[in-house]
């Protein structure tokens, strides 16, 4: 019976031991804010895009886009005169950044040496995201009010005809194989582009996610990452539209991304949280963490090569309470209180 007892004895204190440790790791953080950078300009912002040959990020302003050192976070310049900024998508043969104007529906390319424009493409009424697809050698912007996405060759620097979406599109995002797949808000729906005939191929309903907004890919996995407004992050099959996952997320989501090395999502919300989703394999999806960011921090780049995570947001003012259970919290900032938000994985 003596043995016994100290057989059950140490077996317990294991338990204890090993249910600490896991305490321990659920409470530690998954990242930790490791630089604020002050941004010049209004307090107007959208898209953040990273260029991962230049280690540069670009954060759409309203009227300019701002360019930031990845690794320092130094201002380095300013892409000028884009009223009604939003996205911006990196041409990786010449390395020209493209960046949308809704107000004067214009994509314009820039010299990333120079910050000075040298080309432009008509776009559609109210320019809003941007990607680039590498088996086209295109760059697509979404035409958000026109319901359009508009394909533009970086070889001519010249735009094809508009792509009719029939509804608002959102976030857009290429496999790299010949495929862009792009959330239509307003109606609920996926679509999914061939870039080789710049033609609508299928329709995907969500029914259950409330205007969808972020959009990313593992193309590898083939797995598409879209989150909704009311909360929820849907995984779906890249080829066949099927839903794999449904998984909470923070409220008023805007972007979503993807670290091919960590194999993680991220969901960045407008309540203040980075949803992290883990992706073990291409049929299992776990919400290992939300990570607290910042009030209005609802748009995102990730750096591939370090998995740094870059989110802006503003100086809040003012809160304005959620309008219902679906909704989130809405901010009034404060001027000139624009800031990059740098997160790093913790050690």
């Amino acid at each position: 019976m003596v043995l016994n007892a100290e057989i059950i004895a140490k077996t317990c204190l294991a338990a204890f031991f090993v249910a600490g440790l896991s305490a321990a790791a659920q409470a530690a953080p998954l990242y930790t804010l490791t630089k604020t950078v002050s941004l010049p300009g209004g307090i107007k912002w959208d898209y953040l895009t990273f260029d991962a040959k230049a280690d540069r990020v670009y954060v759409s302003q309203g009227t300019e886009v701002t360019v930031v050192n990845g690794k320092t976070g130094a201002i380095i310049g300013r892409l000028e005169n884009l009223p009604g900024s939003h996205g911006i998508a990196i041409d990786p043969a010449t390395g020209l950044v493209y960046a949308d104007s809704a107000k004067r529906k214009l994509a314009v390319a820039f010299n990333p040496a120079t910050y000075q424009p040298v080309a432009a493409a008509p776009v559609a009424y109210d320019a809003d995201g941007m990607a680039y697809d590498p088996a086209s050698k295109q760059i697509f912007v979404s035409g958000g009010d026109a319901g359009v996405v508009t394909p533009i060759a970086t070889a001519s620097k010249t735009a094809a005809p508009d792509i009719a979406l029939d509804g608002s599109p959102e976030f857009l995002v290429a496999d790299g194989a010949g495929s862009l797949y792009e959330n239509i808000a307003d109606q609920r729906q996926i679509v999914r582009i061939d870039t080789a005939k710049d033609a609508v191929v299928a329709r995907w309903p969500v029914a259950n996610c409330a205007s969808p907004h972020g959009l990313a890919i593992d193309p590898a996995a083939r797995r598409l990452f879209a989150t909704c407004e009311n909360g929820i992050a849907l995984v779906l099959d890249a080829d066949s539209g099927k839903i794999i996952a449904t998984l909470p997320i923070g409220r008023g989501s805007d972007a979503a991304a993807f670290d091919a090395a960590e194999k993680r999502f991220f969901s960045s919300n407008g309540d203040g949280t980075l949803t992290v989703v883990a992706e073990t394999s291409a049929d299992d999806f776990t919400v290992v963490g939300n990570v607290k960011t910042a009030p209005g921090a609802r748009t995102m780049a990730v750096d591939p090569a370090t998995g740094r995570i870059f989110l802006v947001t503003g100086t809040v003012l003012k809160t304005a309470p959620a309008a219902g259970p679906a909704d989130h919290p809405h901010y009034v900032f404060a001027p000139g209180g624009l800031k990059l938000l740098i997160f790093d994985a913790a050690s």
